[in-house]
């Protein structure tokens, strides 16, 4: 009986215990309350936004040429991979009531290690810091501009503060099937390929250059630096690529390489973009920055007449290993003339 009664006693004190924490943790609002984590007007008339994260921050600016990074140079800004996913979620998210105003929770929710400042054109900005998932995983934690409180949204965007991965690298880009004609140049020697109709293969004393043009059609750069970058003024120039279009346009590409510390160390490479046309993009960006080239382009691009010409050689086919045969190895029969020491 004393057990019985010890028992239920134990069951009472849990189930108070139980009823006491969760009276004293708060409780999310019911989603029916939910609002516009930002307003319609601020997204609408923006003219400028910050985003912190990671320790980092990068600044994006509207002006009559486009979006631009602010700490890049004012390079153009990558619209389609960044920036429209971005303004997209900020536009579906929705402020979906207060989750704590606990000090300690907002400590741990860790609200402090990103934020998206948004200005509109009448110059007022919206900040709103983002946190860790709730609990629900619906979305991200936030708290408001001047508010002691956290509140629960459903914003599952991705933050990104470094402003090198905001910049739209890509300084030309063609269908390969309207590239008519290629030309090197190097410093030990020439070569040209050509073709008279799209679809055709090019032809040249030289080789081949199908998978180089394939290459060469996209042409991105992995980093831009000033034009006045001491290491890419040294670099010495390594090959010059000019490509032909069959609407008649051209675009020349020179690429430099800058001097190694190391034996083994991989060259940083330069590229510079000239258009036959004044008022393409790639012209104005050459007098912005000087680029560097993307490592995949950089490697499929010769150095050299005699890089090109060992790269048209066939590699050898791998010799089969031998299959070794399974059992004791055979006996040597020796003829009964031949002694064997």
């Amino acid at each position: 009986m004393r057990h019985k009664t010890l028992l239920i006693a134990t069951l009472i004190l849990g189930l108070a215990a139980l009823a006491l924490v969760r009276l004293n943790r708060e409780q999310p609002a019911a989603d029916g309350g939910k609002q516009p984590l930002v307003a319609t007007a601020t997204l609408d008339q923006l003219k400028s936004f910050t985003v912190k994260a990671g320790n980092k921050s990068v600044t994006l600016e509207k002006s009559a040429d486009g979006w631009t990074v602010k700490e890049k140079l004012s390079l153009p800004a990558d619209v389609e991979n960044r920036l429209q996913p971005l303004i997209r979620g900020l536009q579906k998210a929705n402020n979906l009531g207060q989750l704590t105003a606990n000090p300690k929770r907002l400590e741990r929710l860790g609200l402090t290690d990103s934020s998206v400042a948004l200005t509109s054109a009448d110059g007022k900005t919206t900040t709103i810091q983002f946190g860790k998932q709730t609990e629900d995983g619906v979305g991200a934690s936030a708290r408001l501009q001047g508010q002691d409180f956290a509140v629960r949204t459903d914003f599952t965007g991705y933050l990104e503060g470094d402003a090198t991965s905001w910049v739209d690298f890509n300084l030309f880009v063609a269908p390969p099937a309207e590239i008519k004609s290629v030309a090197f140049r190097w410093k030990d020697g020439q070569a040209e390929f050509s073709r008279q109709a799209k679809g055709v293969p090019f032809e040249g004393k030289q080789g081949s250059v199908e998978d180089i043009v394939m290459t060469l059609a996209t042409v991105r750069a992995a980093d831009a630096v000033a034009l006045d970058d001491k290491e890419a003024a040294q670099a010495a120039r390594a090959s010059q690529v000019k490509l032909t279009l069959f609407d008649g346009s051209a675009v020349t590409l020179t690429f430099a390489k800058a001097a190694t510390a190391k034996p083994n160390e991989q060259p940083k490479t330069f590229v510079r973009v000239e258009h036959s046309d004044p008022k393409h993009p790639a012209n104005a960006l050459a007098k912005k920055a000087v680029f560097v080239a993307a490592p995949w382009l950089a490697e499929q691009v010769p150095g050299s007449l005699a890089d090109f010409k060992k790269g048209q050689q066939p590699a050898p086919e791998p010799v089969a290993p031998p299959i070794p045969i399974p059992g004791p190895a055979p006996a040597i029969i020796t003829s009964p003339d031949i002694k064997v020491k």
